[in-house]
């Protein structure tokens, strides 16, 4: 009878295996893509609408955000096979503030954990007030893994939303993405903000478990807490003046 191998070692072998994962993934991801050649098609997740979520907050969720903590909650999908995950946060600062954070997507670099890159590379204002915005984002979750990715937002002010997936006229190193911000003014505390955040993202191929983690469950807590420290240190802060309201 062969020996089990002793703890300390079946973890080195898990992190060998791990880091060679890394290595194959890289050298994958390191080679040069034709970004310009657009995705291999046209949208796989369900796309997201602008306005308020259809959500119940329960006492014990309403303590939780008053405790300054975020809320996960879960809105089941008309087959009732599946749902979305969404983050709800209260945040100390007026809605205009909190836009500030949201809207200014080229100074995520420092501010969202992760993120490597992010530039605009189209703004437009459309007929019907909303803004078309795209941005490449390059995100960096461990070692070896790199995504790039191009997103198509849609920053609608009469719904106090901003919904996005890809560009699916750039090739992206994900599979698709589906998200949607919400504000709210805090139906208890004038002055304060009620954050709701999703964010769906289909990947491409096999990926370890801990890099899923990271790009879903955890991005999603995390996304609500920076947007809450960055609003909370700057509440004086106004919509930025390209998308501010034209009187």
């Amino acid at each position: 009878m062969v020996s089990p191998l002793p703890r300390s070692c079946q973890l080195k072998r898990v992190a060998l295996i791990a880091f060679l994962l890394g290595l194959s993934f890289a050298s994958v991801q390191g080679r040069k893509k034709d970004r310009s050649a657009g995705h291999p098609h046209r949208g796989l997740l369900k796309k997201l609408s602008p306005g308020p979520f259809t959500l119940d907050l329960s006492g014990k969720d309403e303590d939780c955000l008053s405790a300054d903590r975020a809320v996960m909650k879960s809105i089941e999908d008309e087959s009732g096979q599946g749902g979305t995950a969404i983050c709800v946060q209260d945040v100390k600062a007026p809605k205009s503030a909190v836009w500030n954070q949201i809207l200014d997507l080229q100074s995520y670099v420092g501010k969202v954990d992760r993120v490597r890159e992010c530039e605009n590379y189209h703004v437009k204002r459309n007929d019907d007030g909303r803004w078309n915005i795209k941005t490449k984002m390059v995100v960096s979750v461990l070692p070896g893994y790199k995504y790039e990715y191009y997103c198509d937002h849609i920053y609608a002010p009469d719904c106090d939303s901003m919904t996005w997936s890809l560009d699916y006229d750039k090739l992206s190193d994900f599979d698709d993405v589906a998200g949607h911000w919400h504000l709210e003014e805090h139906p208890k505390k004038p002055g304060c903000t009620r954050v709701f955040y999703t964010c769906d993202i289909k990947l491409k191929g096999s990926v370890p478990k801990a890099i899923k983690d990271i790009l879903t469950k955890k991005a999603l807590r995390d996304a609500t807490a920076w947007v809450k420290r960055e609003s909370e240190a700057n509440t004086s802060a106004a919509i930025p003046a390209q998308f501010a309201p034209a009187y």
